[in-house]
């Protein structure tokens, strides 16, 4: 085995449900061929991923995210580069949660894709993934380029959005379900972002009173309103501007602490539960 390689060789996916780490992780991450042999995945994942397009894979201290062949190189190593920064945050190459990284590592209930094809995506490729892998949480290039320019700020933001999405969902509310617990409104997270509701908080889906929504939809089940309320609110907090504000969202860092409850605020700060507290650095090592 190569050296630098963050894979699934640290017993995720042989043992999905164990939180025993190694030693050691290599830092390096290094995104391959899906044929590749080195990505670790049953015969049926393989086969989908590549039926439907899904051609490069990484999979960061065995997380996997795969992204659709056309996707440019750039964006997936930054999405690898996040999501292995979240979870290594000092970066001495081990994941800073045994806990959380057992409970994401496992492509059979939840996994990072990157399609480039909305239509493509919902048509073909998504039902013919559904049926191989878990629930995917997206991270596309219509999201992070539409028809304009590319913007790295906006790239960068929606890509960081989405990984904090799929690590609270299925790391941190599995974890911690009573302090970031997302599937119903009784956790801290849950009674903050109830707390927050109508008054700094409106995800533009959902109505308030004398405020309806602006855009189609239905983020009102725990599962979107609160994921979508706590990312804002992390990658506010330590210091990075989000990618889109809910409506009422404070503009800084310090409006916002101002807001937010102190329970909530030590819950967020406790370092037991390894929450972002300072900008990414953007720099974990991907070849």
């Amino acid at each position: 085995m190569p050296q630098g390689l963050c894979l699934l060789l640290f017993s995720c996916a042989n043992d999905p449900g164990g939180s025993d780490l190694p030693g050691q992780f290599f830092p390096v991450c290094t995104v391959f061929s899906t044929s590749d042999p080195e990505v670790q995945l049953t015969t049926s994942q393989r086969e989908a991923l590549i039926l439907t397009g899904m051609t490069r894979c990484a999979q960061p201290f065995g997380v996997l995210l795969a992204a659709d062949g056309r996707m440019p190189k750039e964006y997936l190593d930054l999405a690898v580069r996040v999501l292995a920064e979240l979870l290594d945050q000092d970066m001495d190459g081990v994941p800073d949660d045994s806990a959380v990284w057992a409970a994401v590592c496992r492509p059979d209930v939840a996994w990072l894709a990157m399609p480039v094809d909305e239509d493509d995506w919902e048509s073909r490729q998504s039902p013919v993934l559904a049926r191989a892998l878990g629930y995917e949480i997206i991270i596309p290039s219509w999201w992070m380029i539409g028809d304009e320019e590319p913007d790295q700020d906006r790239i960068k933001a929606v890509v960081v959005e989405e990984i904090v999405h799929f690590l609270t969902q299925f790391g941190y509310s599995d974890v911690y379900p009573s302090e970031f617990g997302v599937e119903d409104w009784t956790s801290v997270l849950a009674c903050e972002t109830q707390r927050a509701q109508c008054v700094f908080w409106q995800h533009p889906e959902n109505d308030c009173p004398d405020s309806p929504a602006e855009i189609p939809g239905d983020c009102s089940e725990p599962n979107c309103d609160i994921t979508e309320f706590y990312q804002q609110v992390l990658v506010l907090c330590a210091g990075m501007e989000p990618g889109w504000r809910g409506i009422g969202f404070p503009e800084t860092r310090e409006e916002l602490e101002a807001l937010l409850s102190p329970e909530f605020l030590r819950v967020m700060r406790d370092p037991a539960f390894h929450q972002l507290q300072d900008p990414l650095r953007f720099s974990y090592p991907v070849r």
